[in-house]
């Protein structure tokens, strides 16, 4: 069992979403290991495994356990700075940037320009700052950057050298719509990011009986201690080993299905998948064994579920454009999609959504769907039934899906 597994396993009985734990477990990992491993990239760049998580899901579903767990987590290790208070972008820039005292040093003072974002509410995390995921869209690339970040402002002027930063964040469907802007969406940023969609609680636990196993944070830090000490490069990948080749070969089918797919991709995903999947590729390796080398089945296991990621970027910032009831569009289409026959009756979508939109609006707006050809509308008496045809759901489950 992987320490990975080990995570899971002992959060098996509570009701949050086991992807939470995993992807929050993976993050724990990223932070600890910060920029100090990378996988060398055919000589042009090195990789490094900094990834942003984003826990999605409605409110209650019990985002906060596992990024409170990945805050304790990397805690224990004390070997970056963890973030997990209210505070703006450039005050977490400023205060990385100053140094400690540290005996250790030649110096005497140690300076850590690393940092790991833990919210389980992003969006009221992070004070309101038109730039903030502009300037963590920019230092998210760290295989690109070799110089130092400068801030200067009016008021103050700070370098950070080399800056790592890792997020861990929660959110909601409605604190995304306000929180993402369309230059968030489109500019990089959700490309960037690793989206964890998830709808339904893993199991009803009422939180009375003591579950089978407790979960013991203080021994999981022990293998992220091991971890913490790894310094230097990845065995660098090529095509005359089995996992050079696996990634060689899915890359070359992943391109060519993009290029033929007339998919549009506005917000970049899909032009990053590739550097996505090698970064989770070497945390997964890391959580098999402490050893600099990734591993054929953590590649395996990287690229089937960074695949199905595809799909949840899609989900999130569905109805995300400034058309009219752009966002209402996006409801109906889901439930028609998650509706066993893919169909709801007039009264069944205005009983649902009354507080959305009003029955003239809705009305609108599955008319607006009609001349789309994405639903068609049947009649029966009195009762008006809107119905998706099954093409249209094949070709919305393979999106989805990322395909």
């Amino acid at each position: 069992m992987t320490w990975l597994d080990l995570v899971v396993e002992q959060h098996k009985e509570y009701e949050t979403p086991l992807e939470f734990w995993y992807w929050a477990a993976l993050a724990s990992i990223s932070a600890i290991v910060k920029d100090n491993v990378f996988l060398p990239r055919a000589g042009l760049y090195d990789s490094y495994p900094n990834i942003y998580v984003i826990l999605h899901a409605d409110s209650g579903l019990k985002k906060g356990p596992p990024i409170s767990m990945a805050a304790q987590l990397v805690k224990e290790i004390n070997n970056t700075h963890v973030i997990a208070g209210r505070s703006s972008i450039q005050g977490i820039m400023k205060l990385i940037s100053t140094g400690k005292s540290d005996p250790s040093s030649p110096t005497g003072i140690k300076v850590d320009t690393s940092a790991f974002i833990c919210a389980s509410e992003l969006s009221s995390s992070l004070v309101e700052d038109k730039a903030s995921l502009d300037i963590l869209t920019d230092v998210y690339d760290r295989s690109y950057r070799h110089a130092d970040y400068e801030s200067i402002l009016k008021m103050e002027f700070f370098t950070l050298k080399k800056p790592n930063f890792v997020i861990l964040g929660g959110i909601n469907n409605a604190h995304s719509e306000v929180f993402f802007s369309k230059k968030d969406i489109n500019g990089g940023f959700i490309a960037r990011s690793f989206i964890i969609h998830e709808n339904k609680r893993n199991l009803a636990n009422a939180l009375i009986d003591r579950p089978s196993v407790i979960p013991n944070y203080k021994a999981l830090a022990v293998y992220l201690k091991e971890l913490s000490k790894l310094k230097g490069g990845f065995l660098e990948l090529n095509t005359s080993n089995p996992v050079g080749r696996l990634y060689h070969d899915w890359y070359h089918d992943f391109i060519k299905q993009v290029d033929l797919t007339d998919m549009k991709d506005a917000t970049g995903t899909l032009n990053r998948h590739s550097e996505s999947v090698m970064k989770v590729a070497m945390l997964i390796s890391l959580s098999q064994e402490p050893k600099l080398e990734i591993s054929i089945s953590a590649m395996e296991q990287s690229i089937d579920r960074c695949s199905k990621l595809i799909g949840n970027v899609r989900r999130t910032t569905l109805g995300s454009g400034k058309s009219s009831f752009a966002e209402h569009k996006k409801l109906l289409i889901l439930e028609l999609l998650d509706r066993p026959n893919h169909t709801i009756t007039r009264e069944q979508l205005n009983n649902k959504y009354y507080m959305h939109a009003s029955h003239e609006e809705w009305d609108k707006i599955c008319e607006q769907l009609e001349i789309a050809k994405a639903i068609r509308s049947e009649a029966m008496g009195n009762i008006i039934t809107y119905v998706m045809q099954e093409e249209q759901v094949e070709i919305l489950k393979k999106y989805f899906r990322g395909k």
